[in-house]
């Protein structure tokens, strides 16, 4: 079973990647675009995943570390 320790460590490994994502040059904008709609998918799938692992998993506080809206 995860922790709450596991949770926020992927929670911010995924805020990251949108940070690093943001601090791209603008003229990639149609790249990173793509770039933040997989890490929004991968973050929607791995909440589902975890609140089936753990009921007491709150997704909504999961996707809102992750830097994301739910």
């Amino acid at each position: 079973t995860m922790t709450r320790k596991d949770y926020v460590l992927i929670a911010e490994t995924l805020r990251e990647l949108l940070a690093d994502i943001d601090r791209e040059p603008v003229g990639m904008r149609e790249v990173l675009t793509g770039e933040r709609i997989g890490v929004r998918s991968v973050a929607l799938r791995l909440a589902e995943q975890l609140r089936q692992d753990n009921p007491r998993f709150d997704r909504t506080r999961f996707i809102e570390a992750c830097g994301l809206t739910a």
